[in-house]
């Protein structure tokens, strides 16, 4: 859990400042593992357990979590991991200030972070997604991260004009080439599936919407 206390701190400090002005800091520690000696096992969804409702109390959404999964929380975010290191995934929900950012500039200003702390990546052109009826976009990334394969997906979405929920799922293809292809973006798209804004967040721009009918 060690690793995931790591995520967590260092989230928090993105979130204190890359939400809320321009500076940008660190993204979340991504920890390569060494190619196992042994046949790779993808990771599977345990159909038998029910997945764990989880409440963000300022993060502005609810989700639900895969057994498989560990995870630690704040009150603006959940840091997720698989026991075998393979997959890490950062959700996180924090004021906005709509002016400063575009979701696509927030964005790729978080992503060049990560780069900036040892990533090479190729990145899709951002597309548009739909979480809880509310638009968002989302960019598809392949490269390296501390000299480790990597393949996972950022997004980022805007339920209310003055806040945020972003963040990103990556798999380390070191320990599973197709991890990520077979089985995280899976659960990813899973994780954010569930995803539930809460109306204090949604509040905002259901009035627009409204008054443009």
């Amino acid at each position: 859990m060690k690793r995931i206390i790591l995520i967590l701190l260092m989230c928090a400090t993105i979130l204190a400042s890359c939400a809320s002005q321009p500076p940008v800091t660190p993204a979340p520690t991504f920890t390569p593992k060494p190619a196992s000696a042994s046949t790779p096992i993808p990771l599977k969804p345990n159909a038998t357990q029910a997945p764990q409702f989880i409440d963000l109390r300022s993060g502005g959404f609810s989700l639900a979590v895969q057994p498989e999964l560990e995870f630690e929380t704040d009150d603006y975010s959940i840091n997720l991991s698989d026991k075998g290191g393979e997959l890490i995934i950062s959700l996180n929900g924090k004021p906005y200030i709509a002016s400063i950012y575009t979701l696509e500039s927030f964005l790729d200003k978080y992503l060049a972070e990560m780069a900036s702390r040892g990533g090479s990546f190729k990145q899709s052109d951002p597309y548009e997604i739909s979480i809880d009826g509310m638009n968002g976009i989302a960019i598809d990334l392949t490269g390296n991260f501390l000299e480790a394969p990597m393949a996972g997906k950022a997004v980022a979405i805007s339920p209310d004009k003055d806040f945020i929920v972003f963040g990103l799922g990556m798999s380390n293809l070191n320990i599973h080439k197709n991890g990520w292809a077979e089985s995280g973006s899976v659960i990813f798209e899973a994780l954010i599936a569930s995803i539930k804004f809460k109306d204090e967040v949604k509040r905002s721009n259901w009035t627009l919407i409204k008054c443009l009918k």
